[in-house]
Order: structure tokens, then C-alpha cells, then sequence
């Protein structure tokens, strides 16, 4: 695979600016924004951001500049390229080792920036490539936000058996801590997934990240446009929408191996181990009412938002998300007739590999069996 060798060769840091002089989002040393006019007055938080080698990701830090600026944040962050791995498990477990340097060397920087780092990902192949490196000693402080593959759902996994492979994959080494988020192509148009969880992490910034950095959490966030409105007007849609928040996380897009297998319903809520932490935040200008529910925080933004989280039930999640999804995607591979076997066996092809299932033996014992074992 020479051509991984040439590609990786330029994936150290993210560009800086092109040759006539306009300047990208993301700079050399992994995404400082330009102080400006419009900027020099942004808070510097110790929430950082790390986008790993994942196109979602990428999609995400492009937001991150302009998200940060409406919250009055200006957010330091670190990154490495985006590789086309052609979907295929076998080229993630290749290229790990020559990966693991760039993003030792990228968590390593943000540390010396940063106290907590947010890494934003989807369940493509930048996942398990982030997951097999095994940079945890590098920042111990980087909290995984998870969205699965829109294409996963009960009824895609036949369709889109690539993406069903990754994603059955990817959950069996989820590891806390996480905060694990809906793909919400649905509620706010595929445009806007990016952005929205680029808001969502500038928002976050501002609550107290530590109590986040142990098991596995989903979330909600929503905004309050202020407008002209007076500080006590602000209290009736704070409280109406911290009270309606609902949790970004569905049984029908982390679980539909569970479902296809019957041994859920795509109904079914997930379970919660607590009710949710809620804060509110607001300008600085604005006196709140008493929210005996809501943790008030004050911070330089323009609008209003309620965020809000919830600790998942580990328990439920290790059982018919990563387990179910292990499971799924070993039997549909073992089976000639499934389409994610013949994917995974023109993936072994491409390696000089004859025998399919022995090279998905070794691969399951190598990367997936002793994860699952940490249950």
C-alpha cells in the first residue's frame, strides 16, 4: 500500500494557508484562530478540540472559528488530516502504526493548551483508526462525542454494508468517557449536522467538562434567541426549554443490530442512570429568576441556550450497542449470503488475503474480542 505511505507523508498538520494568501480555518498548529479586531476579546477556554483523521470531523472544525465567536470563546485545538481509507478495516489497522505518532504529537500540543479535549467523530473508518492508535497516555483528558453513520439505520445495514461493518465495528471499541450523540440529519437537515454539533461543543465549553470525563453520556442542547426582550421575559422559554429537552439518542441509530435481531424495539427508550444535569447559559447582562433545576451560567454570548446531560446506562449500552453490534456484523460476515461478507471479502483481496474469515478471526482477536473483554 505505497500510496498510504505518499499520503500519510503530508498529514501532520493541517494546512495553514494557500498560496494567495487566504487563510483557512484551520492553521498549521492544528486550528488557532487569527487574533483580530473581531476576535481579541474572546475568552480563551481550557476545552479544546481534537479532530482526528475522520471527513465528519474535518466537516465539524471548519465551524469551529465562527462557533467559538458567537459564544465568546476563542477555542485552541489541534488536528490531523483526513485520509480516504476506502472504508476498509484492513487499511485502518495498516496505516495505525504510522498515524499513532501524528496524533501523540497533536494530543501532545493541545495538552500544553488545553485542561479536557472534545474529539468530535462519526462511525466511519477515522474511529476505529483513532481508537487502534492508542493515544490515551498522550491527553487523558480527551472526552470522545460519537455520532453514528446516518446510513445505519434497521434498514440500511443490507444497504450500506460497508458502512454497517464500520459502525458494528466502531461501538465494540467505544470506551468511556464518551458523550454519544444522534446523527440529527432528520431534525436539522444534513447541511447542518456539522454545524450544529460545532455550536454544541463551543456551547459545552462553558458547563464544567470534568464531570464528563468518566463514563458514557448523551446530551441536548437548545437555543434562546434574546432579541429585545427584557432579562426576567428570558425566564418563562429558559425554563419551557430546559423542560423539554429530550435526549440526542435513539435506540433506532445506536442499536439497529438489536432491533433487526429483535431483541429490541426501535421504540424503546434508552435508559438513564439519573435525571439530567441541566445549566443554563446566559449573557452576562442578564439576572435569572430562581431555577432550583438549572445551574445559571453567565458567559459573553449573544443568545440564550439550555444544555442539558444524561448518564447512559453502561450496562444497556455494552450489551446491545457494542456487544450487539460486534455480533451482528461477526455472523454477517461468516455468512456467503450477507453482503458485509462479500465486502469484507473483496477488503481482503485487495491485501493478497484468500481466506476471509481467518483474516476476520485474527482482526476480531487483535482489535475487537479484547475490548469487549473490558465490559
Amino acid at each position: 500500500m505505497n500510496y498510504l505511505y505518499s499520503t500519510l507523508d503530508s498529514l501532520t498538520n493541517w494546512p495553514k494557508s494557500n498560496d494567495d494568501g487566504e487563510n483557512e480555518e484551520i492553521q498549521a498548529d492544528g486550528g488557532e484562530m487569527e487574533i483580530g479586531p473581531e476576535n481579541e476579546l474572546l475568552n480563551e477556554t481550557n476545552v479544546g478540540q481534537f479532530y482526528i483523521s475522520n471527513t465528519f470531523a474535518s466537516a465539524t472544525g471548519e465551524y469551529r472559528g465562527a462557533a467559538g465567536e458567537r459564544v465568546g470563546l476563542r477555542i485552541p485545538s489541534e488536528g490531523v488530516k483526513d485520509v480516504d481509507l476506502g472504508r476498509n478495516l484492513l487499511r485502518v489497522e495498516d496505516v495505525a502504526p504510522m498515524m499513532k505518532p501524528r496524533i501523540e504529537e497533536g494530543l501532545l500540543a493541545l495538552s500544553r493548551k488545553a485542561d479536557h479535549a472534545l474529539v468530535p467523530c462519526s462511525l466511519g473508518t477515522g474511529y476505529p483508526l483513532y481508537k487502534l492508535c492508542d493515544v490515551d497516555l498522550a491527553f487523558e483528558g480527551t472526552i470522545d462525542v460519537v455520532v453514528p453513520s446516518h446510513k445505519t439505520s434497521p434498514s440500511g445495514l443490507y444497504k450500506y454494508p460497508q458502512n454497517a461493518i464500520l459502525a458494528g465495528a466502531g461501538v465494540a471499541m467505544m470506551d468511556a468517557p464518551s458523550i454519544l450523540v444522534d446523527h440529527r440529519a432528520q431534525e436539522v437537515g444534513m447541511e447542518d449536522v456539522a454545524p450544529e454539533l460545532a455550536k454544541t461543543l463551543a456551547v459545552i465549553a462553558h458547563t464544567d467538562v470534568a464531570n464528563r470525563g468518566f463514563g458514557m453520556w448523551t446530551m441536548a442542547l437548545e437555543s434562546i434567541p434574546r432579541g429585545d426582550r427584557a432579562d426576567m421575559d428570558l425566564n418563562p422559554p429558559i425554563q419551557r426549554a430546559a423542560n423539554s429537552l429530550e435526549p440526542w439518542f435513539s435506540a433506532t441509530q445506536w442499536a439497529p443490530w438489536a432491533i433487526e435481531n429483535g431483541d429490541i424495539e426501535a421504540d424503546e427508550p434508552v435508559p438513564t442512570l439519573a435525571e439530567a444535569d441541566r445549566f443554563a447559559i446566559v449573557p452576562q447582562d442578564v439576572e435569572l429568576g430562581q431555577h432550583e433545576d438549572l445551574r445559571v451560567i453567565k458567559a459573553p454570548v449573544e443568545n440564550a441556550y439550555t444544555v442539558a446531560f444524561w448518564p447512559l446506562d453502561v450496562n444497556w449500552i455494552n450489551e446491545h450497542v457494542r456487544r450487539a453490534g460486534a455480533d451482528y456484523v461477526d455472523a454477517e460476515i461468516r455468512d456467503p449470503s450477507s453482503p458485509l461478507h462479500q465486502v469484507w471479502k473483496s477488503h481482503t483481496a485487495t491485501f493478497g488475503t484468500t481466506d476471509s474469515i481467518d483474516r476476520w478471526e485474527q482482526f476480531w482477536a487483535d482489535h475487537i474480542d479484547p475490548r469487549l473483554e473490558d465490559e
